[in-house]
């Protein structure tokens, strides 16, 4: 059950996305119209407030192509602006930016929440047959199919991410716990390095990494 851990960090992602945006939605009433250039132009100044409000703003405004700028920003010197970028990057994964796709994909993380499993692949599917390149649509399928002990098929949503995301460090995670599952260590070791690499704050990961490395080291004595 401890590798489960991972699913369930990665599914909380989805509820406090949820309150970031509330929170965004409250700044945005106060401070006028947000759009991403406003967002960009907060993020350039030298106010901490300023950056953290830019960095908060993109969950909601960004797009894929400011992944790289909010990957830069997990290795700032202020911590703050750190976990606000994770949290935006999650926010621009989460997003389908499709009046069908978003509901339907809330509605599969409910059920997954709730533990409704078959329910929750029956919305998975449905989700990816009308928006096939949502690429955490596939992360969460694979994430509620780790929660039912299926890893062959997780691993094979996780890397279905990770081809339409190459930055997604959620499904570098869950490869890696796939291959541990399935006692290929090593592998696993790989997919953790790739993950930090990415992001370095991912404390899971380098939990992971340090139970893969010492099983490998262990199997090469």
């Amino acid at each position: 059950m401890r590798t489960l851990l991972g699913s369930f960090r990665a599914l909380g992602a989805s509820w406090l996305f949820a309150g970031l945006l509330a929170g965004a939605a409250g700044e945005a009433a106060a401070w006028g119209s947000v759009n991403r250039d406003a967002a960009l132009k907060k993020i350039a100044s030298s106010s901490l407030e300023q950056r953290r409000q830019g960095y908060g703003w993109m969950a909601d405004v960004g797009t894929m192509e400011d992944i790289p700028l909010l990957l830069s920003a997990l290795t700032d010197d202020e911590e703050l602006i750190q976990g606000v970028a994770q949290q935006s990057i999650w926010g621009i994964w989460m997003r389908a930016n499709d009046s069908v796709a978003d509901p339907l994909f809330q509605t599969a993380l409910d059920l997954m929440n709730q533990m409704k499993l078959a329910e929750a692949e029956a919305s998975f599917d449905t989700l990816l047959t009308l928006k096939p390149e949502f690429a955490e649509g596939w992360h969460r399928r694979g994430e509620m199919k780790v929660l039912g002990d299926r890893w062959d098929d997780a691993a094979a949503d996780f890397a279905r991410a990770l081809e339409l995301n190459p930055y997604h460090f959620g499904a570098l995670e869950g490869l890696g716990q796939c291959s541990m599952r399935r006692g290929r260590n090593l592998e696993a070791v790989q997919y953790f390095r790739r993950a930090l690499e990415i992001n370095p704050l991912l404390e899971s990961a380098r939990e992971y990494l340090r139970r893969a490395s010492d099983a490998a080291d262990r199997e090469r004595t």
